[in-house]
């Protein structure tokens, strides 16, 4: 945001000609569609991970959380589109891409200020790891038939936390071979060790 800030808020004297304006602001682009990638998918999930799913009271808050953390996403939408725009046309491209990234900052300042009080759920293995062995699960059990009995598409069972089991994958009618298959690693895991 900063660099679109910038790129929009420098007269054009500035620049060697028009490539290098096009090549900043491209560039102002690239590196707001990076950052938007990385920290869409992250943002709720990291946000759900703040309360235990086992406490009542704090499923209620993890409720209340999203019904904010999606109106406001909403709201910003609907002033990005709206708000925004009107100052584009009537204060300039570098006060519309000023006001969002002065935003984003005081964001940022907020969530690196909160960072003593979070709570990080521990990894059991690396996300590629689990990735990984699917994948190589799916390759080796290509042919074989699903069983009849689907109680062996679940997860095994295992004497872990309620918090840790909350996040084991539940069955599904939909993608059945997958279901096979990470049913297939779960078991040669427990066996393999």
């Amino acid at each position: 945001m900063l660099v679109l800030t910038v790129a929009a808020s420098v007269p054009t004297s500035y620049y060697h000609g028009d490539v290098h304006r096009t090549v900043v602001v491209y560039l102002g682009l690239y590196l707001a569609a990076l950052g938007t990638g990385g920290i869409k998918p992250c943002a709720s999930a990291f946000g759900a991970d703040q309360f235990d799913g086992g406490d009542l009271m704090e499923l209620e808050k993890k409720g209340s959380f999203f019904n904010w953390y999606y109106f406001l996403l909403n709201l910003g939408s609907l002033l990005s589109s709206t708000l925004l725009v009107w100052l584009q046309d009537n204060g300039g491209w570098g006060l519309s891409f000023a006001i969002p990234t002065v935003l984003m900052t005081l964001g940022l300042a907020v969530f690196v200020g909160g960072s003593r009080v979070y709570r990080f759920r521990k990894l059991r293995a690396s996300p590629f790891t689990s990735i990984c062995q699917v994948l190589v699960a799916a390759v080796r059990k290509w042919h074989v038939q699903l069983p009849d009995d689907i109680s062996l598409l679940y997860e095994l069972a295992s004497s872990s936390s309620s918090a840790e089991s909350s996040h084991k994958i539940q069955h599904t009618s939909q993608f059945r071979y997958s279901n096979y298959c990470i049913t297939q690693v779960n078991l040669l895991s427990k066996f393999d060790n």
